[in-house]
This record gives C-alpha cells, sequence and structure tokens, in this order.
C-alpha cells in the first residue's frame, strides 16, 4: 500500500476543527473548510515511517494534523540525516500540486504523527478558487525563494567557518522576552550538509562561538548573546572580533589560548588529514 492510501476515523467535527487552525486554511470562509473535510483522507504514521518519499509522485496536498515529522537527507556514506521539522498546522506537497513534478524531499515522522491527504483535484480547486489561499501560498513561494538566495549567498563564501556560521544565523528566531534563540537545533551532521562542510568543522566552529559569548547552549536549543555579531560572522567578517573574545574568555577561566584563528586551526587540521594534492571542498 502506498503512503497516501489508507483512511482512518477522525470525526467529522474533529476534523473540520483541525483544518481550521492549518496554515493554509487560516483565511478561508467555513463552508471552504467544509468542502476540503469532504474531500481530504486520513492517515496515521508510527515513529520513523517515511510520510513521502524523494521521486514520488504528487498526487495529493499534505496537511499535518497531528504529530510532527522531519525532512530527511542523505549523507554521503548513505545515512540519513534530519533537517528541518514539519509541525502540526504545516502544509507540503504544494509544488507537486502546481508544478506536477514528483516530490522534492523525503519526509519521514518523528513521533506517532496523522496526516491528511488532498487529492490533486480538490488541491487545485482551492488553489484557484480562494484569494486568501493563493496569497498564503504566494508568501510562501518568496520565502522559500528568499532562502534558496540566501542559500546560494552562504555557499558562496570561502571560509567553512562562515557558512555554518550563515546557517546558524539563518535559524536565529525571536522568543518570549526578546530572547533571541535557536530551537530544534539539527545535529551537526544535518548542519555539515547544510553548510557543505565536515562534522568536525561545525563542531569547532561552534565551540569558538561558545567560547567567544556569541551563543551559548541551553539543552537542545542554542541561546543567541550577540546576534549582532553572529549577523557579522555570518557574512564572513569579525573573525578576529570572535577570536580575541573567545581568547579572553579561554585565558580567564585557565584554559590555554586558542590557535591563531579558528579558521586558520581548521584548515591546518582537515588539509594533515588529506592526501598531498587533495581538493579541499570545505
Amino acid at each position: 500500500m502506498s503512503t497516501e492510501d489508507g483512511k482512518i476515523n477522525t470525526g467529522a467535527p474533529k476534523a473540520i476543527d483541525l483544518l481550521r487552525q492549518q496554515k493554509l486554511l487560516r483565511n478561508v470562509a467555513d463552508d471552504v473548510i467544509e468542502e476540503t473535510s469532504r474531500h481530504i483522507r486520513y492517515r496515521r504514521f508510527s515513529k520513523r515511517e517515511f510520510v513521502v518519499h524523494k521521486g514520488d509522485a504528487g498526487s495529493s496536498l499534505l496537511m499535518l494534523m497531528s504529530g510532527r515529522l522531519q525532512v530527511i537527507a542523505l549523507s554521503e556514506d548513505g545515512r540519513e540525516v534530519g533537517l528541518n521539522f514539519v509541525e502540526p498546522g504545516d502544509y507540503f506537497g504544494e509544488l507537486s500540486i502546481i508544478d506536477g513534478g514528483p516530490r522534492s524531499a523525503s519526509i519521514i515522522a518523528t513521533t506517532e504523527s496523522v496526516v491528511g491527504f488532498l487529492p490533486k483535484a480538490e488541491a487545485q480547486a482551492l488553489f484557484f478558487r480562494n484569494p486568501a489561499v493563493v496569497e498564503a501560498l504566494l508568501q510562501r513561494l518568496c520565502r522559500t525563494i528568499r532562502q534558496a538566495s540566501n542559500y546560494r549567498s552562504m555557499l558562496g563564501l570561502t571560509r567553512a567557518y562562515s557558512r555554518v556560521y550563515s546557517v546558524l544565523e539563518a535559524s536565529v528566531r525571536k522568543s518570549a522576552g526578546d530572547l533571541m534563540t535557536i530551537e530544534n537545533l539539527p545535529n551537526q551532521q544535518a548542519i555539515a550538509i547544510m553548510a557543505n562542510v565536515s562534522r568536525e568543522t561545525v563542531s569547532r566552529a561552534i565551540r569558538s562561538l561558545i567560547d567567544g559569548q556569541v551563543i551559548e547552549r541551553d539543552y537542545r536549543r542554542l541561546i543567541v548573546r550577540n546576534a549582532a555579531l553572529l549577523a557579522k560572522l555570518a557574512r564572513g567578517e569579525a573573525e578576529l572580533q570572535l577570536h580575541a573574545k573567545a581568547m579572553g574568555e579561554r585565558t580567564g577561566a585557565g584554559h590555554p589560548p586558542v590557535p591563531e584563528s579558528p579558521e586558520a586551526d581548521s584548515s591546518r587540521v582537515e588539509k594533515s588529514r588529506r592526501p598531498t594534492g587533495a581538493v579541499e571542498t570545505d
């Protein structure tokens, strides 16, 4: 059975209430939600079960009703690496509905989750007949284009550490009390894939930020103590400023001085592991 087969019984009133909480449907009339509820099918996914596979035909628009999903990529050695999360109220699969192309990414359930599948014909009708839905789609596509543009700019940075800083800076959000945080921090292998660096480089770059008092760890999140400096570092600037802060912090705490610069140290360590003539990719 494909991942888009099968139903579960959510109950009509409950299903309509869940649909009202969907980001795509927040500003549509009740009759549109009721019409959508007549066509949407629901499926429950177990933890670690694939919801969609990259390259599959996109025959439905998907909406997460409950649980949590994660977009995954494959590392060079074939391991699955988790990237960004999909939270309740999020939707995905709209690109395949719009252009008819295959799924652009694989997504798995990280907890038991319920996903709604709206068939392509009904999803297209929802798009074409409701200006509020079109506006939500356009805003999302604009964000996606901006993120892609920022990602290309990040990959153009020559310094490996700067690319790591750029990935982190793009994930900063304002929390309660105007606290700047990076929530649900991806693992280091995921950051390495996004920044096109080694996992060891990610570890050293994060350590340099902690030593420089730019960020601090708080369980599964990072608290950003110096957002302005992080932004400069993400643009490839202020390396010497970070080095000076890190050296002062480590010396004051009784640690030995840090190397002359984090980037130079990273370069020396990684080059020493490569055979002569190897091409540096970080």
